[in-house]
């Protein structure tokens, strides 16, 4: 199966360890085994056979039949001695050792394989996450938080789950299988094989439920990243649900996942259910049969002593174990390869943005941004949102784009980064195609303010400092540009106070600000404000444009502002409308042709006095 062999890969470089754990898996399987046949000894002085089992024999031909010598006859020869309770002592501590054995390997055997499981779930966690890193924005919009959410918590575990279920358990059950299968030849082959005779029916049940099994839970996990994407939802808009008073709302909403996951998780049950009671049955059925034709053995024929049929009996019950194991592990593991198939549907997706085979270094902006002929549209929307955009932008020039919302504008900016590609045109950096520049280079030029900040769970040093190591000298004078270091100074523990999640401890202007140091810190060739004060109150609106106004100071920057009074001192303004650029020139220039960038002005001015 596809599946188990790419989950077996993880396995790789972990191979020293999967090496020990096999070998002391398989010596596990024999101590076991033996454990059971030790008592043989003891039922041969218990019974009083033990002249029959000290009379030499000579060493039978064949593996199984110098097995059955050994156990039967020489075990016995090497621990009896003239007086039976010496016999029988001598007979105790060989098993009370062997189970000394028994339980340190059995110890190593689990320890082993947890360890392996724990380091391959942390590894897929790691090389998920990378993954999702790469991945386009296009993915991330089509994508709920709660689904990713669901997938790194609960279906990696449940992958930890399907190696150690589906791979070791099944390697231990199944090296214990083969030696009691061994040892029930040994006693017996006649009964071993009127035993065997129930595992046909007991697989085919077993691959019958397994199928419905795997659909079922599919089903079930994705019912379950519902019910976490409503969850984490709520959470991060309570502020709405109680403005709305929606809490009625978000109960029938988060209710009806519920429900759903509930009839998921109840068919699954069924399912997995359904497999143990008809093979209990059948197991059950082979072992009362082996009862009666035993008891015939010893009865009429002959055959079987007594002390031995009690070993088999007793065998045949461990048998029975590693069987139904075997017999319910498609039930078992079903669950299990269904979350790792979401793992990897998620692996397996390709980023739309790649970087170059051999990407060209960007080692500084000498000379100009240029959009070429630029259209883009997102798949999810008719029609395109760009329409043949073409512009530049020269070194230490500020470029405003202003417009009405929905016009493109934060589109054009977007590809900057290469957050998406165009589908037409080309976007040229100093003269060479985006595609074709080292992603990590072209980002460490650019620095982003956007409307909505967003800051860490961590100290405001690391929000500024945000990817880099902070340095103490460089955080005071980006807070002080950013008009920030005033309200940090008077924070709990300055620099060092754990923000919250999101930064909910500070007001909007005070989060915007900290945004603008995190830029300043970063110091970089090119800056983009995306509505950046858009969202403040008249008092941080000025504390930010002052801040704003250092930051563009001898750089280059894309202004993207509804507030027209924000950007009439930008070198040039575009008017972007409907995807394209229908205007663009200075404030001055702007208004004096009475065009778009006129109306715009006139509906947010018209009412102020003249």
């Amino acid at each position: 199966m596809p599946i188990i062999r790419r989950l077996l890969g993880y396995l790789r470089p972990y191979k020293w360890l999967l090496a020990l754990s096999m070998v002391l898996m398989a010596a596990y399987a024999v101590v076991n085994g033996f454990s059971i046949v030790a008592l043989i000894p003891f039922l041969q002085v218990l019974f009083g056979d033990a002249e029959a089992a000290a009379v030499p024999l000579a060493a039978p031909a064949g593996p199984i039949a110098r097995i059955e010598h050994f156990f039967k006859y020489d075990l016995f020869a090497w621990l009896s001695t003239d007086s039976p309770v010496e016999t029988l002592r001598n007979v105790c501590l060989m098993i009370l050792g062997v189970y000394l054995l028994r339980s340190v390997l059995g110890y190593f055997q689990n320890r082993l394989p947890a360890l392996m499981v724990e380091r391959i779930q942390r590894d897929v966690r790691r090389e998920l996450f990378a993954h999702v890193q790469g991945l386009s924005f296009r993915w991330y919009q089509k994508t709920r938080a709660g689904h990713l959410l669901s997938i790194l918590s609960n279906d990696v575990g449940m992958l930890g789950g399907a190696l150690q279920t589906g791979f070791f358990n099944v390697g231990r059950q199944f090296l214990e299988a083969v030696v009691y299968l061994i040892l029930l030849f040994a006693l017996s082959w006649k009964l071993t094989l009127v035993a065997l005779g129930i595992l046909p029916p007991v697989m085919w049940i077993v691959v019958q439920i397994a199928g419905k099994l795997r659909r079922v839970n599919r089903e079930r996990l994705r019912s379950l990243s519902d019910v976490t994407s409503t969850l984490q939802e709520n959470i991060a808009g309570v502020r709405i649900v109680r403005a709305f008073a929606a809490e009625s709302h978000e109960r029938d909403r988060f209710g009806r996942d519920n429900e759903t996951l509930l009839r998921q998780a109840v068919r699954s049950a069924k399912y997995g259910l359904m497999g143990s009671p008809v093979n209990e049955f059948l197991l059950s059925g082979a072992i009362v049969l082996v009862l009666y034709l035993g008891g015939r053995m010893i009865l009429l024929e002959g055959e079987l002593e007594p002390g031995t049929f009690i070993i088999f009996l007793f065998m045949a019950v461990r048998f029975s174990e590693p069987v139904k194991f075997l017999s319910k592990l498609g039930q078992e593991i079903q669950p299990s390869l269904a979350a790792a198939e979401r793992i990897f549907g998620i692996l397996d997706t390709a980023p739309e943005v790649v970087e170059a085979p051999r990407p060209v270094a960007v080692p500084e902006f000498r000379d100009r941004v240029e959009y070429e002929g630029v259209s883009f549209a997102y798949e999810d929307l008719d029609g395109p949102v760009l329409h043949d955009v073409s512009f530049s932008i020269a070194k230490r020039e500020v470029v405003a784009l202003v417009g009405p919302s929905g016009g493109g504008k934060s589109t054009i900016v977007d590809l900057l980064p290469r957050f998406y590609d165009p589908q037409e045109g080309r976007i040229l950096f100093d003269g060479i195609d985006l595609r074709e520049l080292k992603l990590t280079d072209l980002r460490a030029q650019l620095g982003m303010v956007t409307q909505e900040t967003i800051l860490f769970h961590d100290t405001v040093a690391a929000n500024v400092a945000y990817g880099r190591a902070p340095d103490r000298d460089r955080l005071l004078s980006a807070a002080r540009a950013a008009n920030a270091l005033e309200f940090i100074e008077a924070l709990p523990q300055g620099f060092a106070t754990m923000l919250g999640e999101r930064g909910v401890r500070l007001s909007g202007g005070q989060r915007q600000r900290i945004a603008i140091a995190r830029a300043l810190y970063k110091n970089p060739s090119i800056l983009i404000f995306d509505e950046a004060t858009s969202a403040l109150d008249t008092e941080s609106e000025v504390l930010v444009q002052q801040a704003i106004s250092r930051l563009m100071e001898d750089r280059t920057a894309i202004v993207i502002a509804h507030r027209l009074s924000t950007i009439q001192r930008a070198d040039r303004i575009l008017v972007v409308d409907g995807g394209r650029i229908v205007e663009q020139g200075t404030h001055t220039e702007l208004l004096a042709i009475e065009g778009r960038y006129s109306q715009l002005y006139e509906l947010q001015f018209a009412h102020l006095p003249t």
